[in-house]
């Protein structure tokens, strides 16, 4: 677990127990055994002390070993006594909790009231950890957001893994060759789930729910020593 102090800017599957009754809206290669119950990202948790506006993936679709990258974008509306923890979850199958793999724990802050972008980069999930038959098709990926142990923001992409030749997608061999599988956080359609938990005895800014005007993107997987964080002005 890492404690970070940003910078601040002004001006500017069961998965349904992974994702806490998430659904995305499906894609093709979505199994129908995925089950979300997400709000579009654009929606405001009222009162909110943070308020998290977009997240972008980066290096994008990407090796399964490389790391994932994520540059996260949100706001505080008021000032915070301790940190928040970003945790990063992958869904390593669906069927049993077991294999899902916590890739980190971050923690940011103190933050006062202000604008704030950091950029998070994590190691690839282990895939001795996954079963074999959950390396290839597609997954859950989940950024949560806590303060003082609640979570109160829970962010989540599928994720597709397959092969980077069309013959071998066509023909599995055998033995997985993880060096040519490509990961691709589905990125568009991000969804999201908000939760009230008692922040300070403060009374945050208030704001009046307004729609984002790029889609969120984002990504998100990586061990607590290898996390490299920074904080960047916001454009």
């Amino acid at each position: 677990r890492t404690c970070h102090h940003p910078r601040q800017f002004s001006g500017a599957r069961s998965a349904r127990r992974a994702a806490d009754q998430a659904t995305p809206e499906p894609t093709e290669r979505a199994p129908t055994h995925y089950h979300f119950n997400w709000h579009p990202f654009s929606t405001r948790a009222a009162m909110a002390c943070i308020n998290v506006t977009g997240v972008q993936v980066l290096d994008n679709p990407a090796s399964f070993k490389n790391p994932l990258q994520f540059e996260i974008s949100f706001e505080c509306l008021a000032a915070l006594s301790d940190e928040i923890e970003w945790k990063v979850t992958y869904v390593g199958s669906a069927k049993r909790e077991k294999f899902y793999q916590e890739l980190n724990s971050v923690l940011v802050g103190p933050i006062n009231v202000g604008s704030y972008k950091i950029v998070v980069q994590a190691d690839a999930p282990d895939p001795s950890k996954i079963p074999p038959e959950d390396l290839l098709g597609v997954t859950v990926v989940i950024l949560s957001c806590h303060y003082r142990e609640k979570e109160f923001v829970r962010i989540g992409y599928y994720v597709s893994n397959e092969y980077d030749d069309p013959e071998l997608r066509d023909n599995p061999p055998k033995v997985l060759l993880l060096d040519r599988v490509v990961r691709n956080v589905l990125h568009d359609k991000p969804r999201v789930t908000k939760y009230d938990i008692p922040w300070d005895d403060i009374a945050p800014i208030e704001r009046t729910a307004e729609p984002i005007d790029q889609p969120m993107k984002q990504s998100m997987d990586q061990p607590m020593d290898t996390l490299q964080m920074q904080a960047e002005p916001m454009c």
